[in-house]
């Protein structure tokens, strides 16, 4: 039975996509273009209620700050739906990519500007949905940034600023202020407001 696929992505990423994941599925939703503010929250709603086997998302297709909150959105209308998440030019210890392993989001498939994004989505999609042994270089390496920071604190280190500034805008959209002092006790602020919305969705 041919998998049933969503995909949001950009231009020419999402067009390699296309011709690839069409030769073993039927595509059934796709926005093509870049996500930020309420129009990133029509499409994914739009996407949850396109019944699916699987969401394949370019990350450089959203918007940071509100990234999290989308999937997170998604994995509770769509549970059962494998979500697939593009990563360009990141590195084991960033920060978003480590918020959305939190989310229980294993698949994640990264690369360079020099990656046949097509052939390696087809790839994944054929390969059995990933675990958390696959995908914990991602979140370990976000721990092991905060431990360099606390390490360094005296002289924090630009990537280490733009991770704060990451999880303020994370915590943000999740409907509180923050102000990131430490790598460490906002992944953990993160986790906590995570839990609650789920908990929450689980009440009602």
């Amino acid at each position: 039975m041919a998998l049933l696929i969503s995909l949001i992505a950009l231009g020419e990423t999402a067009e390699k996509i296309k011709e690839s994941v069409e030769q073993i599925g039927e595509l059934v939703f796709e926005y093509v273009g870049k996500l930020d503010g309420e129009k990133i929250k029509d499409v994914f709603y739009s996407a949850s209620r396109v019944p699916s086997d699987v969401l394949v998302v370019d990350l450089k297709a959203l918007d940071e700050k509100e990234a999290v909150s989308a999937l997170q959105s998604f994995r509770i209308a769509r549970p059962n739906t494998r979500v697939a998440v593009i990563v360009h030019d990141r590195k084991p210890g960033d920060i978003l990519v480590s918020s959305i392993v939190s989310l229980g989001i294993y698949d994640i498939t990264a690369g360079d500007k020099d990656t046949d994004w097509g052939e390696a989505v087809k790839k994944a999609l054929l390969s059995p949905p990933a675990a958390y042994t696959q995908a914990a270089r991602w979140h370990t390496g976000v721990l092991d940034i905060s431990l360099q920071a606390e390490e360094k604190r005296k002289e924090p280190s630009k990537e280490v600023e733009r991770a704060k500034k990451q999880i303020e805008g994370i915590v943000k959209f999740l409907g509180e202020s923050y102000r990131c002092t430490d790598l460490n006790e906002g992944l953990l602020k993160i986790e906590q407001l995570l839990v609650k919305e789920v908990l929450y969705e689980q009440d009602y």
